[in-house]
Order: structure tokens, then sequence, then C-alpha cells
């Protein structure tokens, strides 16, 4: 994997912004609320994975399997953090005692570096279901489906940002 380098904040911030920017892109050319947030990050280069590593969010749009659950782009976003702040070997850690403060140390830990992610993105959406964020807006329409997908567009560019920044931060 790559070098994890420091950024400063205005990196990050800068960094986070071009990544939302290439996710909102992303789904005009048709890549689900899942693919856009990894991809735009992806782009970024900061990580050796192959491109072809994308695969593994495609199933999450539409909220999981398009059963309007969990967000795709928060989903996403979970994986962006993990790819650079989560455990590239689990059993690295000698004991299981090691192992385990190594998800849950309040400072430093994986769970919660990822759950302030979760934190964050319910503060500003009120939900990280789909079909929450979806409910405002009938589908069964053209004008519905636009107002829908300018929302998710939006949900992908911040869940992008959030993530990024995240996942790059010390």
């Amino acid at each position: 994997m790559a070098e994890n380098k420091k950024y400063t904040p205005e990196e990050i911030e800068a960094l986070a912004e071009q990544a939302a920017q290439k996710a909102m892109g992303h789904f005009r050319e048709g890549l689900n609320c899942g693919e856009c947030v990894f991809q735009g990050y992806l782009e970024l280069g900061l990580t050796d994975y192959p491109p072809e590593v994308v695969a593994l969010v495609s199933g999450m749009g539409g909220g999981m399997g398009h059963t309007k659950h969990t967000c795709g782009a928060v989903n996403a976003g979970m994986c962006v953090i993990g790819s650079r702040q989560g455990r590239k070997n689990p059993f690295a850690k000698a004991t299981f005692e090691e192992r385990v403060d190594e998800l849950h140390h309040e400072g430093t830990g994986i769970y919660p570096r990822h759950g302030e992610y979760i934190r964050q993105c319910i503060a500003e959406w009120g939900t990280i279901e789909c079909r929450d964020l979806c409910f405002p807006f009938d589908e069964t329409t053209p004008e519905g489906n636009k107002e829908r997908a300018r929302n998710c567009k939006k949900i992908i560019g911040w869940c992008t940002k959030a993530a990024t920044k995240a996942a790059l931060q010390d």
C-alpha cells in the first residue's frame, strides 16, 4: 500500500473538494452513488489500489442493491475511510486484546473514526437511509426523478468530501 503521507488541513480541503467534484461528475456519466464516491477518491491517486477495486462498491447503489436501505454514497464513504485508515492485516497485532483495542481505542481506533463520519452524515442529512433521503421526491414523474437525482448528486459530493477528509486526517 502507498505510504500514508501527512497532509496539511489546506491540502486535505483541496483534495476533498477535488474528489467531490470528480464524484459528482461521475454521477452525470451513469455511475451509481457508491461508485461515484469511491471512484472520485481513487482518482486522487493517493492509493496503489487497482482501478478495478471500484467493483467492491458497485452493489451499494440505490441503498445497498437498490433496496433503498443504507445510502450507497454513505457506505462507499466508509470504504474510502477504510482504504486508508483500515487494517491491512487484522492479524498484525499479536494478541486478541491489541486487535480489539486497535478497533475501539478512543483516540486512534478504527470504529471511532468511521463512527464520526456516520454521525456527520446523520447531522447533515437527518438519516443515512436511501428511502428517507429519496422520500420527498415523487419518483413516478420525470420531474420528481430529476429532483431526486439532484439531491443524490449533492449527497454524493458531500459524502465524498467528508470521507476523503476523514481518510486523510491523522
